[in-house]
């Protein structure tokens, strides 16, 4: 996973760019030090004046001395997104994805990063089992904020047995402690029914809320549940009871919450809505969607895009299509309405169709899990489309690649007709109209 500070990819238009640097090249130093890390990466690259040292792909060494604006990047991407070891994940949660997973599938898929660096610089999760002092301090220094946090329950005896990790309890005392010094999070639950629900979910959302504003925000989201789970721990799914509890608990909560600090602090995932079979809150719920990374508020953007999008609609369309969208099954009710407008424009038939997860199995329903061999199975039956299009969530991103190893010509091959992927609601009605 690490090569060192080898450039993978240069961003067009870049300082780095307009100096010819390319992938393959690799930064020796700058301003005279080797970084250790992506942050020290960063804080010199934020300099004004900087002196580049650069091992080109054929061996050649070049100094660069750069003027550039402050904190403005050199716009080089590289091929380990912390230069050193990403640092693992030492848990062994009970309801960890990854355990999930089928055999086979690409070997990176099943590295569990936990790394506080990149919970800072891209927001992923981190549950903070693994810091050492001089990290926690490291972050109050560079007051690395916001921090993005799974802690699933502040109860410290139910977290350790959950995430079975010895020191899994020690979670609110440092929250505490990095909040105090002007650190701020949002934070998660992967809610397991009859683990950390009910009575231990009032207590998590009680202790996180009572470090507001420090802790900015919480999701809920429902534990995913794949078809591998062969010698994990049994645990249940949510199921539409479940989900409708959940939501009458996490409304009560929003209402306290937004009387006595003006923000509704937590939010439940898209997918309980779905579950309990009700409409998703209107856009002022989400309170500049903070927790969108989780699922939290996406079904309502895409919800607001239709809003505006449908009234700029065409009656007729020129030449006639006749194309298949591709979609998980959790997702179909939302958009069935969606394509039943389309379908409207005279020239135009447009078939939604739902694909069923079979590769991961169990009770994964979102869109962004599918895979290239379910998508074949699935539409292998039926009426050839002239176009087929796909939501970019499926693909690995920034390469055109499943999670099953297929790529977008791998499968243009297999069915032998025209893929589109693309990336939201404007970016489809604009390719297909």
């Amino acid at each position: 996973m690490t090569r060192g500070n080898e450039v993978e990819r240069v961003e067009p238009g870049s300082i780095a760019d307009e100096l010819e640097i390319a992938p393959g090249d690799t930064i020796v130093a700058i301003n005279g030090e080797n970084p250790s890390d992506i942050l020290d990466w960063r804080l010199a690259e934020s300099s004004e004046d900087i002196l580049l040292v650069v091992q080109h792909a054929d061996g050649e060494l070049v100094e660069y001395e750069i003027e550039k604006d402050f904190d403005e990047p050199l716009g080089i991407v590289f091929a380990s997104p912390t230069l050193d070891d990403i640092r693992s994940c030492q848990n062994r949660c009970v309801f960890c994805f990854v355990d999930q997973m089928p055999p086979a599938m690409r070997s990176t898929l099943y590295i569990k990063d936990d790394d506080y660096r990149l919970s800072f610089l891209s927001g992923s999760y981190i549950t903070l089992t693994n810091l050492r002092e001089e990290d926690v301090a490291r972050i109050e220094r560079l007051h690395l904020s916001p921090l993005y946090v799974s802690v699933h329950t502040t109860d410290s005896q139910l977290r350790r047995r959950m995430m079975n990790h010895k020191r899994a309890g020690e979670v609110l005392p440092l929250l505490k402690r990095l909040t105090e010094a002007g650190i701020e999070f949002h934070t998660q639950v992967v809610l397991c029914p009859g683990l950390n629900d009910k009575e231990a979910l009032d207590q998590t959302i009680t202790d996180l809320y009572g470090l507001y504003p420090g802790v900015k925000s919480l999701a809920v989201v429902p534990v995913g549940l794949t078809g591998h789970r062969e010698k994990l721990y049994p645990l249940s799914p949510c199921d539409k009871s479940h989900a409708q509890e959940v939501l009458e608990q996490l409304t009560a909560w929003q209402k306290k919450c937004l009387q006595e600090s003006k923000t509704r602090f937590v939010f439940a995932a898209d997918e309980f809505y779905n579950m309990a079979d009700k409409e998703v809150p209107d856009h002022h719920w989400y309170e500049g969607y903070p927790q969108l990374e989780n699922g939290v508020g996406l079904l309502r953007l895409l919800l607001n895009d239709w809003e505006k999008l449908r009234q700029t609609l065409p009656d007729k369309i020129a030449t006639e299509k006749n194309v298949a969208v591709v979609t998980g099954s959790s997702a179909v009710r939302y958009l069935e309405p969606i394509m039943d407008r389309l379908n409207k424009i005279e020239g135009l038939n447009i078939r939604l169709i739902g694909v069923q997860n079979r590769f991961f199995g169990g009770h994964v329903t979102v869109t962004g899990l599918l895979t290239a061999s379910d998508i074949i199975t699935a539409l292998k039956d039926k009426e050839k489309a002239d176009r087929i299009y796909l939501p970019a969530v499926m693909l690995k991103e920034g390469k055109e690649l499943f999670l099953d190893g297929y790529t977008i010509n791998d499968l243009a091959q297999e069915l032998n007709t025209d893929l589109r992927v693309v990336n939201d609601l404007d970016n489809f009605l604009t390719d297909l109209l």
